[in-house]
């Protein structure tokens, strides 16, 4: 039986009809010029859940993703993201839900001539923060990634794995409710990787939702409690499991060791979730 805080997705109504919801998919067809992106997706998602979708490229993720930040639209049926229905959206309206989204994605998308500083703070100056709460939210954002010590620094002399947290910091300055994550290990090592997503669960555990777009089947296998796949456009299965061990290794789990030589050294527990 799903938990409390799970959205049934199965019938004609639960997608749209669940007040629990923060994303409702009842439906939806996408459609491209002449080529269907998405075909009759229908699934909910629960406030505070942490969901992967995943599929091949091509598939259909990137879509669902446009569609929730309603960056598109669809051609039928209807998507709901925090109460609003994408068939009532107007230009004005979607500046509005998008402070509601954070965004993540595989190739950062950061300023190269800013600080670190710089880029998480330009997304509170979007949204007309003054000065005073721009500093204390900046300041708290990248201590919760632990790089309030390299806020000065250009993006170009921080690691990969570090590029990424800054930009996860700058998806979490506004205190949105639904971070959507867009292959955010893409370009990861298997050991980067696991710090991203130990820092996607610290913010999960705070209470945002995350919905997170990979491809990476070792990831999905490890870590998705919640898994959508989608393949052709449609969805093909939407698969909860009851317990995920969230101090599960990625780099164990990808290691292969040398006949005769020693196993790596396990991984201490992760911390206690940081809140906001």
């Amino acid at each position: 039986m799903a938990s409390q805080n799970q959205v049934r997705s199965t019938g004609s109504g639960g997608a749209q009809s669940d007040p629990r919801a923060i994303i409702s998919f009842h439906h939806v067809d996408l459609q491209y010029d002449d080529q269907k992106a998405l075909a009759d997706v229908t699934f909910a998602v629960a406030n505070g859940e942490f969901v992967c979708l995943t599929g091949p490229s091509g598939a259909g993720k990137s879509s669902i993703l446009r569609l929730i930040a309603m960056d598109a639209f669809p051609t039928k049926g209807q998507v709901i993201v925090r109460g609003m229905p994408a068939s009532r959206m107007n230009r004005g309206r979607i500046p509005l839900l998008r402070r509601e989204i954070g965004f993540v994605f595989q190739d950062f998308r950061l300023l190269e001539d800013r600080s670190v500083e710089d880029n998480v703070a330009f997304a509170q100056l979007v949204v007309g923060q003054p000065h005073r709460l721009i500093v204390q939210n900046v300041t708290r954002v990248l201590t919760q990634v632990g790089l309030y010590d390299k806020r000065h620094r250009l993006p170009r002399q921080l690691s990969g794995g570090e590029q990424q947290r800054v930009a996860i910091a700058r998806a979490m300055v506004n205190s949105p409710k639904i971070l959507l994550a867009d292959e955010p290990t893409g370009n990861l090592d298997p050991a980067t990787a696991q710090e991203i997503i130990d820092l996607l669960f610290r913010v999960n555990d705070a209470g945002t939702c995350v919905f997170f777009s990979t491809h990476d089947h070792e990831i999905v296998k490890t870590f998705g409690q919640r898994v959508l796949v989608i393949e052709g456009g449609r969805l093909r299965s939407d698969e909860r499991r009851r317990a995920v061990d969230r101090r599960a290794s990625l780099v164990d789990h990808m290691y292969r060791a040398p006949e005769g030589a020693a196993a790596p050294a396990a991984r201490p527990a992760r911390r206690e979730p940081a809140h906001a």
